[in-house]
């Protein structure tokens, strides 16, 4: 999960006039932290925080629209705790 306030941009990747791989991911991908979050489902989309890209299985309108209503706020999770719900 990211936080909000930390996303500079969500960038479609999955529309076939999207040149954003090509030209953004490709060329400056080297400059950021890769995460790839699409669970090898592809890539539909980018979400790009000051040091790290997020690459995501979420249509980006989807992650646009959570961003927007505030979808989760607030929520962070680090590994630890997720691993001890389990």
């Amino acid at each position: 999960m990211v936080k909000n306030s930390e996303i500079i941009a969500i960038f479609n990747l999955n529309h076939p006039q999207s040149v954003v791989y090509d030209d953004f991911v490709k060329k400056y991908g080297s400059r950021y932290k890769v995460v790839d979050a699409s669970g090898g489902e592809g890539y539909y989309s980018c979400v790009l925080t000051d040091d790290t890209m997020y690459l995501s299985s979420i249509s980006s309108v989807t992650l646009k629209k959570r961003a927007e209503s505030g979808f989760l706020d607030g929520a962070v999770y680090t590994n630890l705790e997720i691993l001890k719900r389990r």
